[in-house]
């Protein structure tokens, strides 16, 4: 499977600073959008520690594979490497950000939101914590993968609350865990498999405060996946108030080209065979007459 990613970030139309982070690594196959939080400046701090933190980890370690390794805090063995891998970085990214957090008085409750994705050949490992969001696009409908840690989602969680009251609600805004507030992180982690012209988008709260999950995909399927794609959601971001700062990487999934290769040969030889037996039908008809 072969993918391509585009981002895009913009410091929206409010905020004096972008404090969103974003990287994409296509030797392996990493993708890490982040939202950071705190005054002076010491969201960026947070997000971009964060980051470097996870991909230097991740980077380091992916080529061993050994599940019992003493690298990992618990491995789960219901998902691959590469999940258990980013999860005990995002681990690894919260300690950091809390001792960073005490060096400075301006760096106290920093903190920083993810979503993030490794790619490996048809599946994709994620991981999330806070309301940074992850879309799966496929054959025009879009799901949310990742889960959102704010009290709302908590309280539909246990029934408190329904859905809809969610959504209206103001505790939406409020966030139940993200990385450098607590040592006791909660991380989503989620594997799906994908298929060609499948889509991810990896987005931060400044696309989902001012569109619907139905807006952003009324906007994505209007025209081929790109960059131009992700210019014209910032575009209507910014038409609706731009009040945060918005980050994007939009991923398409593609055949690799010996695998398209060998599915068109194959409906050839298929289509060969059929017409020869429709040839020899075709004759001993013929010959019966």
């Amino acid at each position: 499977m072969i993918s391509e990613t585009w981002v895009k970030t913009d410091v929206g139309k409010y905020r004096p600073t972008n404090e969103d982070s974003v990287l994409v690594d296509p030797d392996h196959h990493l993708v890490l959008v982040l939202d950071g939080m705190g005054g002076h400046r010491a969201g960026e701090v947070a997000s971009v520690l964060a980051m470097e933190t996870i991909a230097e980890f991740y980077r380091g370690h992916i080529g061993e594979r050994d599940p019992n390794s003493d690298i990992f805090e618990n491995y789960d063995p219901s998902f691959t490497y590469e999940a258990n891998l980013l999860r005990q970085a995002v681990y690894n990214a919260n300690r950091a950000v809390i001792e960073k957090s005490v060096e400075k008085e301006e760096y106290v409750g920093m903190g920083s939101t993810l979503t993030g994705m490794v790619v490996n050949n048809y599946t994709v490992s994620m991981v999330n914590v806070g309301d940074s969001r992850m879309y799966l696009i496929r054959d025009s409908t879009i799901e949310q993968i990742s889960k959102d840690h704010t009290l709302a989602e908590d309280q539909v969680e246990r029934g408190i609350m329904s859905r809809e009251e969610a959504n209206e609600s103001q505790l939406k805004h409020i966030l139940s865990s993200v990385i450098g507030v607590d040592s006791r992180i909660r991380v989503h982690v989620d594997e799906l498999s994908v298929m060609p012209r499948d889509l991810c988008l990896l987005c931060t709260d400044g696309l989902t405060a001012v569109m619907s999950d139905q807006d952003i995909l009324a906007e994505i399927v209007k025209q081929p996946p790109g960059p131009e794609v992700l210019d014209h959601l910032i575009e209507l971001v910014n038409e609706r108030g731009g009040p945060d700062n918005t980050t994007l990487a939009l991923t398409v999934f593609h055949e690799e080209p010996e695998e398209k290769e060998s599915r068109i040969s194959s409906l050839i030889s298929k289509s060969w065979r059929g017409k020869r037996k429709k040839k020899k039908k075709r004759l001993f008809a013929v010959s019966c007459g």
